[in-house]
């Protein structure tokens, strides 16, 4: 596909908040009746009537639009908002998209609509707290996760029993919880998939990884090291700040270094001086990002600086992929009333909704409880993920981490213009070094 959606982080510039990122093409962000089948989806007022066959929703799909008028089943969703280092609230107007589609097309689960419960964090720790707080007040039956840094209410939840599915986990808490449920590998999952490719690809022999000072972040940086290490790779770690960050000294540090491939675990205000800087030196090494790296905003302004960076990706690649033309659908009938695109950071959010839907639709909308999808998301292997890797939440998809259900990656390189596939899905977990092997 042609450009991966950002994923994160502002003024912080925390690459951790945005290592997944789904790539959606400039030309097939509206869908079109070469996508969809018919000659007026542009247009249409039910998604059903443009739905391709073969969508990971397909055994849940009805014959026709029926809108649930039942009882509702709540969830929540607890995101960053607003906030003065960084606002996301795309990742609630991706919950509210889909949900619309849910409630308007899908009849609900089993005619029982979705009542969306929303927070704002506010960058503020606190507010977490308070959050998660008021999602036991409302008694909802699970929390959707979006952005939130500190993590902090992701205990009451567990304390209440409440699953916390998908979002961007970006605290030890997101993927540590036994509650937390997460269909991305986050910044751990990014830098073993970059630090796996320098490896097979490069054949390096030397591999400097550029991380903020920030748990998580560092954390991911010495596992990605440990990984390497262990086949041989000497790893050269250089720390930055976490607000304010000097890349450019940080990146003529990583070259002093002398190494084959460069790791570079920055986001938003970290991405463009990296770029330029590079650029600058002439260096031919392969220089690797995180997705949120590969906004348009931020490739379209460093005058092709960004020609062939190498970023990590969490879906597949196919812009004719059914999931992706309905993703494209939906975004294009329920988007505009939140002031949704589907080239945004939201496609993380989108796929937790979707993959939530699934669940409860196994459960039966009679008998949803927190009890029931907490045992659901455990049970099986391999379960379908929109746009997605299949995943399985046994807690052993990334050890140490076993809210991991599916951190597998793969890999795109930006082209004139076009970031394309070129690794199919790594198994990072395997990478990193599960039990047993």
């Amino acid at each position: 596909m042609s450009r991966l959606l950002s994923l994160v982080v502002a003024a912080l510039g925390l690459a951790g908040l945005a290592a997944c990122s789904e790539p959606i093409p400039k030309s097939a962000t509206a869908p079109t009746s070469t996508l969809a089948g018919t000659d007026d989806c542009a247009h249409a007022t039910s998604v059903l009537k443009c739905a391709p066959k073969g969508t990971t929703l397909d055994p849940l799909l009805p014959e026709k639009p029926t809108r649930a008028t039942g009882t509702p089943i709540k969830i929540g969703t607890i995101n960053q908002d607003t906030g003065a280092a960084g606002a996301f609230p795309e990742l609630t107007a991706a919950d509210r998209t889909a949900i619309d589609f849910i409630n308007n097309e899908l009849n609900g689960v089993d005619g029982h609509p979705i009542e969306l419960v929303t927070c704002d964090t506010q960058f503020s720790p606190d507010l977490s707290q308070a959050c998660a707080q008021r999602m036991v007040a409302e008694e909802v039956d699970a929390v959707v996760g979006g952005i939130d840094v500190w993590g902090t209410g992701i205990t009451t939840l567990e304390n209440n029993n409440i699953p916390y599915v998908g979002g961007i986990p970006v605290s030890f808490e997101a993927a540590r919880s036994p509650v937390s449920f997460q269909f991305s590998g986050g910044i751990w999952g990014a830098v073993l998939g970059h630090g796996e490719y320098a490896l097979r690809k490069h054949h390096a022999k030397h591999v400097a990884i550029i991380a903020a000072d920030f748990g998580p972040i560092t954390d991911a940086a010495k596992l990605g090291q440990r990984a390497l290490e262990r086949r041989g790779v000497k790893t050269t770690l250089v720390s930055v700040a976490t607000i304010n960050a000097d890349m450019v000294q940080a990146l003529n540090t990583a070259v002093q270094s002398e190494p084959d491939a460069i790791i570079a675990l920055t986001a938003d205000s970290g991405c463009k001086p990296t770029m330029l800087t590079a650029k600058q030196l002439g260096l031919k090494m392969p220089i690797m990002y995180t997705g949120a790296c590969a906004a348009p905003k931020i490739v379209d302004s460093v005058d092709g600086a960004a020609e062939g960076a190498v970023f990590n990706l969490e879906a597949d690649l196919d812009p004719s992929h059914p999931d992706n033309v309905l993703y494209r659908l939906v975004s294009a009938r329920y988007g505009p009333k939140y002031g949704y695109e589907a080239l945004s950071a939201g496609t993380v959010s989108f796929r937790a909704v979707m993959n939530l839907y699934a669940v409860l639709r196994t459960i039966g909308g009679d008998d949803v409880t927190r009890t029931r999808i907490l045992q659901t998301l455990r049970d099986g292997k391999n379960h379908p993920s929109f746009f997605g890797h299949p995943y399985t939440c046994d807690g052993h998809q990334l050890e140490g981490y076993p809210a991991m259900c599916s951190p597998q990656q793969s890999l795109g390189r930006l082209s004139e213009g076009e970031v394309t596939g070129i690794t199919g899905w790594l198994d990072v977990g395997a990478f990193a070094g599960r039990s047993g092997k």
